[in-house]
């Protein structure tokens, strides 16, 4: 029967988890779940022993990121089969971490065991094998209230929101049985006093401040006029005919968009919109077909007074500097040269484990050449954290999952960014929920640092944010479109807490946990050094 009951609590935990995020059940999430979404996790650790923590960890791991993250299946078979491995992997090694915790602080352990899951979301963010989807503070994205105090501490404060909720209601039904036989308010109130206590103070914190930040005027601002356009491409098709089609797709969409907008700035190109390097095929001119294209395409933008930003791959064969990037390239007819092309680069920094990047090569020399699938690299990682200056607004291009992580984000705005233009292909998902859940944490990156976004993206969610997080304007997914609106940049904007520390929640969070445990397991020494005088006496007392 207990077997059973915690098999219930893993199929529970797993489908609160999936519904509190962008999803099958709920397009947009349900901020709901989120809240509850651990309590079954907590309940799961303390029902069961150490020895089998591991198992059931591992089995909530797969079964969670399996539902969350399907998707994966439509890059690759094989991708979702070794995310659900990782994951029941790291999660069997946490599970068995609250398992110890659970041995250290018995009755309030639920509470560490949410400070420790709050540790290990910032943790599982980091490296190569940075992951930011499923992070529980993601859930609140469409709480426009709660959602603006990530300017305070980012999203890992509204995490450490829904972990201390969790913990709460484990609490209270684990320990439903201790006080319904005797009920009594005062034990109770006793009992649960704290974390009530703690957890009304960070949501009344929340919402003052989330309806103060709402209603504040921002004073003067600059206005940007920007279209963001939506191609709809297919990126498992290659090949001439369709790069072609491809850059004649985004011409006419961008004609459309300059007729019914005029008064535009700047216009947006997703991800590798523009698949054949520019400045390399111009170079070299190896393929007549493609010199041309980038003919025709210099062609168009030095006719059109705006300022251009695509992806592109970009190929550099310099003894210096080899490799292929994946690249935001800027053309403006006021500012760079066309024939030959010379763009503003920026060159993406985190990229993407194994499907973009591998920097084990030399030590696991077939794996790298299983991952190449027939290409001759993958991609090399920019160095710079780029912040171009055009048509009077400073901004940054995050190209795809980079606009999940808050802290690279904060260092283009730290670096003097304003706006930041995300710039993405998720249509190899084939999925919503997928695009949907990537929305989800671009959010996040503007009312953390007070500043509005544009996103173009290849099928979706191609759009435009405010600086508290508000989507002003949004295009239908999987079908060719654009968006035309205004991006409002206060003239004195300033830094928020979060835009000039950082993840100092997360920081605090381990220095807690630390201590919690190093106090506690010095109390536990102490009680049995205390314990063996007395036990050797009670050994020599003659009966």
């Amino acid at each position: 029967m207990k077997f059973f009951y915690k098999v219930f609590l893993v199929i529970l935990a797993s489908l609160f988890f999936a519904c509190a995020h962008p999803g099958l059940i709920f397009e947009d999430g349900c901020a709901f779940f989120g809240f509850i979404a651990l309590a079954p996790v907590f309940i799961l650790v303390k029902k069961s022993s150490v020895r089998s923590a591991w198992f059931w960890g591992a089995l909530y791991g797969m079964s969670s990121y399996g539902l969350l993250c399907y998707w994966l299946a439509a890059f690759n078979p094989f991708t979702i089969y070794i995310g659900m491995a990782a994951f029941a992997l790291i999660l069997a090694l946490v599970f068995e971490a609250m398992s110890f915790i659970k041995f250290l602080f018995n009755k309030k352990s639920v509470y560490v065991m949410a400070l420790l899951w709050c540790v290990y979301e910032y943790l599982k963010t980091k490296g190569f094998l940075g992951f930011s989807y499923g992070i529980m503070g993601y859930s609140l994205w469409k709480s426009t209230v709660l959602l603006q105090s990530s300017s305070f501490g980012g999203v890992w404060y509204e995490s450490a929101l829904c972990a201390g909720v969790s913990a709460l209601i484990a609490d209270c039904v684990l320990s439903f049985r201790v006080f319904l036989p005797r009920f009594s308010l005062v034990p109770v109130l006793k009992r649960f006093a704290l974390p009530i206590s703690v957890l009304t103070a960070a949501f009344s914190f929340s919402l003052v401040y989330g309806f103060i930040r709402l209603n504040v005027d921002e004073g003067a601002v600059k206005k940007i006029n920007v279209v963001c356009v939506q191609n709809n491409t297919d990126s498992n098709k290659y090949g001439p005919d369709v790069y072609k089609r491809d850059v004649s797709n985004l011409v006419r969409l961008t004609d459309e968009a300059l007729s019914a907008f005029p008064e535009t700035d700047i216009v947006l190109w997703p991800e590798t919109a523009v698949v054949p390097p520019i400045e390399y095929n111009f170079a070299e001119k190896k393929d007549e077909g493609r010199y041309q294209m980038v003919l025709s395409l210099m062609d168009y933008f030095s006719r059109n007074d705006v300022c251009f930003v695509l992806g592109n791959q970009r190929t550099l064969t310099t003894p210096e500097n080899e490799g292929d990037y994946n690249a935001a390239l800027v053309f403006d007819r006021r500012k760079t040269g066309f024939l030959p092309p010379e763009p503003e680069v920026y060159a993406k920094i985190h990229l993407v484990p194994f499907t973009e990047y591998f920097p084990f090569a030399g030590i696991f020399p077939r794996f790298y050449k299983l991952l190449l699938n027939g290409d001759s690299r993958l991609w090399s990682p920019g160095s710079e954290a780029k912040v171009f200056e055009f048509r009077n607004l400073t901004f940054s291009t995050p190209i795809c999952f980079e606009d999940s992580f808050g802290n690279l984000c904060r260092t283009f705005v730290v670096n003097g960014a304003e706006c930041l233009f995300s710039l993405s292909n998720d249509s190899w998902s084939q999925s919503r929920p997928c695009q949907k859940q990537h929305l989800s944490m671009s959010v996040f990156r503007c009312t953390e640092n007070a500043v509005p976004a544009a996103r173009s993206t290849a099928s979706g969610v191609t759009c435009i944010i405010d600086g508290r997080g508000r989507i002003v304007s949004e295009s239908p997914q999987f079908e060719e479109n654009y968006v035309c609106g205004a991006i409002l940049v206060p003239l004195n904007r300033k830094s928020t807490l979060y835009t000039l520390i950082g993840d100092w929640i997360p920081a605090v969070e381990m220095i807690l946990l630390f201590l919690a445990v190093l106090i506690r397991v010095f109390q536990k020494i102490s009680v049995k050094i205390r314990l063996k005088p007395v036990e050797r006496g009670a050994g020599n007392k003659v009966l």
